[in-house]
């Protein structure tokens, strides 16, 4: 192994620099975030990221051979570090052994989300990474044109919500520091509703989805379990709708009530009889 290609110190500089995109001014001044664990970088890779470089932890034997391979041939500067070395540059207390530094992905326009098939989801002031993730993940496993996200909302490049999007993010469009208002008005040049899912409105998701109030085209505003959404949302919406809750919980979280709104959209679309 060249002495070159590894690093051994955490004082080193490619450490400093690692460390640096663990925040969101880091991020934004370097142009570049980190990618951590297999799954993610396989991802990134399939999706043709462009990456700068990957760190592997030494003690990894056999098990990234595929990474490694892919990194050569695309190019990737490949460096060997130890595993105090990977700790020190892992966002997660407990590293899985490679990492990868990329671009900031390109944003996407709302014009070319709006005009997708699919649903589209607005997140407002979702600022729970893991919340943010997983609205990503779930939306591209529902065939959604795209997710937008407010100024309040958790970063994207974010490592929890990386790791949360499972690839996802890498191929499904997600628009950042969007405002309620241009989002709505976005929506309505394409012709779409905008519905806010609320706990309390006098219409419920599948009334909604069997009469076709709402519909694959419909463009979501989801809001925190902190707050929920804003009244401008609401004001802004076409129609308000409520996810029937039969027990004791006030809410839901944000990423179930996202995933309720487009399974239960997405079952009545494919079979009018559902649900």
């Amino acid at each position: 192994m060249d002495e070159s290609s590894r690093v051994t110190s955490i004082r080193s500089d490619r450490v400093t620099v690692v460390r640096a995109l663990h925040a969101r001014q880091g991020r934004r001044k370097a142009g570049r975030f980190l990618i951590e664990g297999p799954q993610s970088v396989r991802s990134a890779f399939a999706a043709g990221v462009l990456l700068h470089d990957l760190f592997v932890a030494e003690d990894t034997g056999g098990a990234l051979s595929d990474l490694i391979d892919a990194a050569r041939q695309a190019g990737v500067r490949l460096t060997w570090v130890t595993s105090p070395v990977m700790s020190a540059m892992a966002e997660t207390p407990h590293p899985q052994g490679v990492l990868a530094i990329a671009d900031l992905l390109p944003e996407s326009g709302l014009d070319t989300v709006m005009s997708a098939p699919g649903p589209v989801i607005v997140l407002e002031a979702v600022s729970d990474p893991g919340n943010v993730g997983t609205v990503i993940r779930t939306a591209d496993a529902c065939g959604a044109a795209g997710v937008l996200l407010t100024p309040e909302s958790a970063d994207v490049h974010g490592g929890k919500v990386v790791r949360s999007t499972a690839g996802s993010l890498f191929h499904l469009p997600v628009v950042p520091a969007v405002p309620v208002a241009d989002a709505v008005a976005a929506a309505h040049r394409h012709g779409r509703s905008v519905a806010v899912a609320t706990g309390e409105a006098t219409t419920d998701l599948f009334t909604a989805t069997r009469s076709g109030e709402v519909t694959d085209r419909t463009c979501w505003i989801v809001g925190s379990e902190a707050h929920g959404v804003s009244q401008e949302s609401r004001d802004l919406a076409d129609v308000t709708i409520a996810i029937p809750m039969t027990g004791r919980a006030e809410s839901l979280n944000a990423a179930v009530a996202a995933a309720v709104v487009l399974y239960v959209t997405w079952a009545a679309q494919n079979d009018p009889a559902s649900p």
